[in-house]
């Protein structure tokens, strides 16, 4: 039996690495890691809005709808410095049958980046 080991260039999850200088001391004058979340945030939004979300879409009152606006909202919060905007990596085309895997596994990436995310800005507003 071989298993075959997914190569980190196949992943396009943004993640924070230690290498992004989100340490409270440098989250201010080092703009790498507001970057990083920025990109993230940026992917996350592409994401939601991809076919892979057509079939959960609904009202403007919708949980869909809710989250769609708390990742614009945080976009526009997060952007500092000159950022290139666009609209984040837009997936892959995907078929009915593995959409409901794809949004377990997005979601789940979503609910990850987020709780490192808040620890970055809960951690540096408990020293400012």
């Amino acid at each position: 039996m071989h298993l075959v080991e997914e190569k980190p260039s196949e992943d396009l999850t943004p993640k924070i690495r230690c290498s992004d200088n989100c340490d409270p001391d440098k989250l201010g004058s080092d703009q790498s890691c507001l970057r990083r979340i920025h990109e993230a945030l940026r992917h996350y939004r592409a994401l939601l809005g991809s076919d892979v979300f057509d079939e959960l879409r609904g009202p403007a009152d919708s949980p869909m709808a809710a989250l769609q606006g708390a990742l614009v909202q945080l976009t526009s919060l997060v952007q500092i410095g000159s950022f290139a905007e666009g609209s984040g990596t837009p997936p892959p085309h995907s078929q009915p049958w593995e959409r409901p895997l794809i949004q377990h596994r997005i979601l789940r990436q979503l609910c990850s980046f987020s709780a490192v995310m808040a620890r970055v800005f809960a951690h540096s507003a408990a020293t400012h």
